[in-house]
């Protein structure tokens, strides 16, 4: 098929580069002639009706291009000639060097998604065995005419080009807390497929899908109705990308198995995995592909299985221990594979890293499943992915564009991660690479800073053997993907990626936002100033004010995507911001002058960075709002809003001429003992306190480890789940407050905390918790060493041990806003410290305790 371009006219020759991405395996550009598209020029297709949506979007470029009127299309048939069509059919063979032909066309991705390109005299012809190879052969002719001066006009050339990968694809995390629109994702779709990407995989589906008979499974998280898919499947069809659904199978479950009326699917309650003993779970995914399956229609469907830490620790673990954990895992794989086909999936695919590390589930598995290898170092050696391509399977890489839990992706890294993998997996026969974005802990980052990395991996895995050029990759981006060429935006992505490079900010990327939301003035001592580094600063911030001014001038000059110059303004007030929270802490926690001038000063100092970051906070939710949907801003504007509380505070003691106040709550981190490392256990911790008077308000706020129950006098209060995890229900709900009044009474009260350990840690706790009688006395519930713990209800109570207050394993907890049901702002230390606890040894475990109290004793950490 073909689509071909008549009476284009002969204009003169400008000297202008070409910067295609990704570049064609094959171009010859012939300085003679320059050839202008102009609204005499017609075109002339056999492309078939179903098919000329591809025109029409053509059509719709060029009209941006600036050419007033649309052309004239004559469809004809496949024997269709006339006398310049003929000449170039002729003059075909010539134009391409033989054995280059005999190469390309022999290729099966050349049938498939290849196409021939060739301006010559006044006329342009595209050809391809497909109509996506005609997509692909317009949209390198769209890229050449947008390199031109006039942005009609293109070069005498000669391209023969097709994929050495068969697939090349994104998958783009939906499900942590920023779910973008349907029209968001529509944007990505299209300018992706521009540069010849043709999967897109939406992770995680299972918490992201409106099921029918499950109306709780992503309720107030923006989940996806079956009305919305069919309109973006329908979309992607258009653009030639096969949309996936990654819809996990076995682990990544927290999100709905944290909900009670799930529980008896899971290993326990909050469970990271499915009971694979139990035949129900196998009946709920059936019913749930199913249910998929009427909407996403590629012959592709991902089951996930990665990262199913919990398997076989409670409710499954007789059953795996019966028929050992790797027997187990094959089954379920099986199964899954067979719901799967069952409907009507043809091509099953499964990540890699639970099921590589048993030989006989790598020998055992369907020969036709494949395995998507994921890595995200920037090594050139993958002995895994070695060894499943030695035994046959068929295999897709996956590397990262290294966005999550940070302002920006890492440019540098993704840059070596993606070369170094996709090459990799092109030389060991791999199909294709998925290059995925990840949206850990509440996916704070703006979704449409993935584009970059994304467009890189489009780039690489269109010709791995071909040498990078990384100067006119990205000169190439932002003239099609801003539509202009300008040395500033360069410098912008320079900038960030020296940033993080040469860590200017003094702190790892990952580390960022923690640094950013933690409290300004949690510490006061002369180590801790000191070991605050600051150095440098003052120059970023002067290198952010002048992005943030080219970003003023920029979304003037850009012709698309003008919302993206805004992101990377956002990303440099961010910086700005974090770098001067930052030397206001160093400089100001100690602050508490007489002199009313300087406080004055100090007090204004505070106000003006309120000030930025209240504006930081508008744009933010102005960007998230333009391309997600609502539901989870509030949880990540929270902790914005936490900052600003903390700075009023800070004004009101300088005020009030108040020396510094440890601004953590005083309950300490307590636990009974490590005998149960590595266990299920379950723990009992009790405090007995008498109140003298009626009680008008009482509030209790707790954290666990993992599972926690809460009982008063006998009275069941409630439970709570606190556990280490990326996903956004456990990180919403592992702190909570509980309203206790009415369980208490005059005389002697009991509170007991029932915490069972799932994972094996120390099973420790935190409470905090105010009570105000009618006296307006005021008496506080703090965790100590008063407290006692069993192990069995029926045997003595023994004395806890401390792991200390706050920020000592809990980090920083301020104290909790109980009028407005506002619990302390946490971090995810205490799930992250146990969880590290349940895989040590108890002789590490000393060890690993007196590494943090070093690290806390010399205050190396926040």
């Amino acid at each position: 098929m073909f689509l071909f371009l008549e009476n284009l006219v002969k204009v003169e020759m400008n000297k202008e580069e070409l910067f295609l991405i990704p570049p064609p395996r094959y171009i010859k550009v012939e300085s003679a002639q320059k050839l202008r598209i102009t609204e005499h020029t017609s075109i002339v297709t056999d492309l078939k009706n179903e098919d000329w949506f591809i025109i029409d979007q053509f059509q719709d470029e060029l009209a941006i291009f600036g050419l007033n009127k649309r052309l004239e299309v004559q469809q004809v048939d496949s024997n269709y000639r006339n006398k310049n069509l003929e000449l170039v059919l002729e003059q075909q063979k010539g134009f391409f060097p033989e054995n280059y032909i005999t190469q390309l066309v022999n290729e099966r991705n050349f049938n498939s998604q290849g196409y021939i390109l060739v301006s010559t005299e006044s006329n342009l012809f595209i050809g391809a065995s497909s109509p996506q190879g005609i997509y692909y052969g317009i949209q390198t002719l769209i890229q050449i005419i947008n390199s031109s001066q006039d942005k009609l006009s293109l070069n005498e050339l000669r391209i023969m080009d097709s994929p050495l990968l068969t697939i090349r694809g994104v998958s783009d995390d939906i499900s942590r807390g920023q779910a973008p629109t349907i029209d968001n994702l529509k944007k990505f779709i299209k300018e992706l497929s521009h540069y010849k990407v043709n999967q897109y995989y939406l992770v995680y589906m299972q918490d992201m899908f409106k099921f029918t008979n499950h109306p709780e499974i992503g309720k107030d998280r923006g989940s996806y109705s079956k009305e919305e898919i069919i309109e973006l499947q329908d979309y992607a069809r258009k653009h030639f990308v096969e949309l996936i659904p990654i819809f996990q199978t076995i682990g990544h479950w927290e999100n709905i198995l944290s909900n009670p009326k799930y529980w008896e699917y899971g290993e326990f309650p909050g469970s990271n995995s499915l009971n694979i003993a139990n035949e129900d779970v196998y009946e709920l995914l059936d019913e749930m592909i199913s249910e998929l399956s009427e909407v996403f229609h590629s012959e592709y469907f991902h089951i996930g299985a990665d990262e199913s830490w919990d398997v076989g620790k409670v409710a499954s673990k007789e059953y795996v221990d019966t028929i050992s954990i790797n027997k187990a895992y094959l089954n379920h794989y099986k199964k899954i594979y067979d719901i799967a086909k069952k409907y009507g999936y043809k091509k099953i695919i499964i990540y890699h890293d639970i099921l590589s590390k048993y030989d006989d589930i790598i020998e055992n598995l369907p020969k036709d499943i494949i395995i998507m290898y994921w890595n995200y170092t920037i090594q050139k050696d993958h002995p895994i992915l070695l060894k499943l391509r030695e035994k046959g399977l068929p295999v897709i890489v996956s590397p990262s564009i290294i966005d999550y839990n940070r302002i920006f992706p890492t440019i540098s890294r993704y840059e070596k991660n993606i070369t170094n993998l996709v090459k990799l997996g092109y030389e060991k026969g791999a199909l294709g690479e998925i290059t995925s974005s990840w949206g850990d802990y509440r996916n704070k980052e703006i979704r449409e800073n993935r584009f970059y990395g994304f467009i890189f991996s489009a780039y690489v895995g269109w010709d791995p053997l071909k040498d990078l050029n990384l100067l006119s990759f990205w000169k190439g981006l932002c003239l099609h993907f801003f539509g202009i060429q300008n040395p500033t935006l360069l410098h912008i992505f320079s900038n960030f990626r020296r940033i993080q490079e040469k860590n200017l900010l003094h702190t790892r990327p990952r580390s960022y936002y923690n640094h950013f939301f933690s409290h300004p003035y949690a510490k006061n001592t002369k180590r801790y100033r000191k070991n605050l580094k600051v150095k440098g600063y003052e120059k970023i911030i002067a290198e952010m004010d002048a992005i943030i001014s080219n970003c003023e001038k920029l979304e003037k000059a850009v012709s698309k995507n003008k919302i993206n110059i805004r992101n990377l303004a956002f990303v440099a007030n961010h910086i700005k911001f974090y770098c001067k929270k930052r030397r206001n802490s160093k400089f100001l926690v100690k602050f508490s002058p007489k002199n009313e001038m300087l406080k004055n000063m100090k007090i204004r100092e505070i106000n003006d960075l309120k000030s930025e970051l209240s504006a930081l906070i508008d744009d933010y939710e102005f960007l998230w709002s333009s391309c997600a949907k609502v539901e989870g801003f509030n949880s990540i504007k929270e902790k914005y809003l936490w900052l600003l509380k903390f700075y009023d505070e800070r004004i009101k003691a300088i005020n009030s001429n108040l020396k510094w106040k440890d601004p953590n709550i005083p309950s300490e981190l307590i636990y009974l003992n490590s005998k149960k490392l590595h266990q299920v256990h379950t723990t009992f911790y009790r405090k007995v306190m008498r109140i003298e008077d009626k009680i008008d308000k009482a509030s209790l706020q707790i954290l666990g480890g993992t599972f926690t129950k809460l009982n008063i006098n006998s009275n069941y209060v409630g439970h709570l789940i606190t556990r280490q995890s990326l996903n956004f229900n456990i990180l919403e709900n592992n702190i909570q407050i509980f309203d206790i009044a009415e369980y208490l009474h005059q005389g002697e009260n009991t509170i007991t905390i029932e915490n069972v350990d799932f994972i094996g840690g120390i099973g420790p706790i935190n409470i905090y918790g105010e009570i105000e009688l009618s006296s307006k006395e005021a008496l506080n519930i703090t965790t100590d060493r008063t407290w006692l713990a069993t192990r069995e209800l029926n045997s003595n109570w023994n004395k806890v041990k401390s792991l200390g207050r706050p920020p000592k394993m809990t980090g920083n907890l301020p104290y909790p806003d109980f009028e407005n049901s506002l619990h302390s702002k946490e971090t995810d230390s205490i799930a992250s410290f146990n969880t590290i606890v349940s895989k040590l040894s108890k002789k590490l475990f000393r060890i690993y305790k007196f590494v943090y109290y070093l690290f806390y004793k010399f205050d190396i950490l926040e």
